[in-house]
């Protein structure tokens, strides 16, 4: 069955049962990334479809959100979580239907893998309960030690909205996830105006949070948090667009003042301000976002390697920048060519990345590098 027919039937099921599968914007940016990746165009009518039994459903904003997710979607969220989506509402469908997609990302039915215990994946993505032909066996490679699944955390009273984005998740590793990547985002916002004394320091809670798993284990699921901060960046983003066009505004009034321009002070840029900072980036390149936003912002990249890749490049080399913002240092840069020499007294600088087991010594080749001691893992 081809994936634009088993959305067919799906999306039929929930008309029938009148069910809204997406009461929040999560779910809602969940859904539109789902029928964007395996089914593209194909799949906007039945987007709309699917999101027109809520109340909320706006036929404009809907357009814009498919349009969004067909541009951005990177092949992490599959139908299959579609399927998640209106089983959790009650609707009744055939397990046959459920297309298939070889991802663990929450939701979608994928092919059987297999991975050492101490990695602490499951047999069968998606799936909480390690299969009984398989439970206690270890995969050890010649003369290596027995290795044990890592721990997950246990269940606490975690305050609502948090509760809220660990349930995203589909198994106690990806709530796992989702917990580390939530407290990392929030403490990204929170960073400038919460601190405590440690150590005869004060520290704010700017994480370095590293999430480290096999490929295909749901760590793509760590792509949701980013959608938490979204708005506080793109509000960031129309304010700068609107200084700008003032700025142009004033600097073109200047330009045409003639010889009048020594009697008035050229108008100054505004700084280009955001919160979410590329990891694709240079030394200097980073340093000029990090102080235009006055020290604050997070980077959140879904691949270690666009970090690592960065900083290894001629003009990379700001793993020291890293280093430096985790204890909330001055940062700054000389610039010999126009004599520039810029500045912050404190630094609030948050990441969160995901990778694979062999990213990781990419990223920190070494023990002894500073990064290593002030990743949270």
């Amino acid at each position: 069955m081809t994936d634009i027919e088993s959305l067919r039937r799906l999306t039929e099921a929930v008309e029938t049962a009148g069910a809204d599968i997406a009461p929040t914007y999560l779910e809602y940016v969940q859904l539109s990334f789902a029928i964007a990746t395996d089914c593209g165009e194909a799949g906007r009518e039945f987007f709309h479809r699917l999101c027109r039994v809520s109340p909320k459903y706006q036929r404009e904003h809907a357009e814009r959100v498919f349009s969004n997710a067909l541009h951005t979607q990177r092949g992490e969220v599959h139908l299959g979580t579609a399927f998640h989506l209106a089983e959790a509402t009650g609707v009744s469908i055939c397990i046959e239907e459920m297309p298939k997609h070889p991802t663990g990302t929450k939701g979608t039915a994928g092919t059987a893998r297999k991975f050492p215990p101490h990695t602490g994946a499951y047999n069968k993505v998606g799936n909480d309960n390690i299969s009984d032909d398989r439970e206690g066996e270890e995969e050890l490679l010649p003369g290596s030690e027995p290795q044990h699944q890592l721990p997950t955390f246990p269940e606490n009273d975690w305050p609502e909205f948090l509760q809220r984005i660990i349930k995203a998740g589909s198994n106690p590793i990806q709530h796992d996830i989702m917990l580390l990547g939530a407290l990392t985002a929030l403490g990204a916002c929170m960073s400038r105006h919460v601190r405590c004394l440690y150590g005869g320091k004060y520290h704010h809670p700017s994480l370095q949070c590293f999430v480290v798993a096999p490929s295909a284990s749901g760590k793509g699921i760590l792509s949701y948090i980013r959608l938490l901060v979204e708005p506080i960046h793109d509000e960031i983003r129309k304010e700068v667009a609107i200084q700008m066009k003032a700025y142009k505004k004033e600097k073109a009034e200047y330009d045409a003042m003639g010889k009048e321009r020594i009697k008035k002070e050229a108008p100054q840029m505004p700084p280009n301000r955001m919160f979410l900072i590329s990891g694709n980036n240079t030394g200097t390149g980073i340093l000029q976002n990090i102080m235009d936003s006055d020290g604050t912002g997070l980077i959140c990249e879904a691949e270690a390697d666009t970090l690592s890749t960065a900083i290894g490049s001629d003009h990379g080399h700001w793993s020291d920048t890293l280093r430096k913002a985790f204890d909330h240092d001055r940062l700054s840069y000389n610039r010999r060519t126009d004599q520039e020499y810029r500045e912050v007294k404190k630094s609030y600088l948050s990441v969160l990345i995901s990778g694979t087991p062999s990213q990781v010594q990419t990223f920190i080749p070494t023990a002894e590098d500073g990064s290593y001691s002030r990743q949270l893992y």
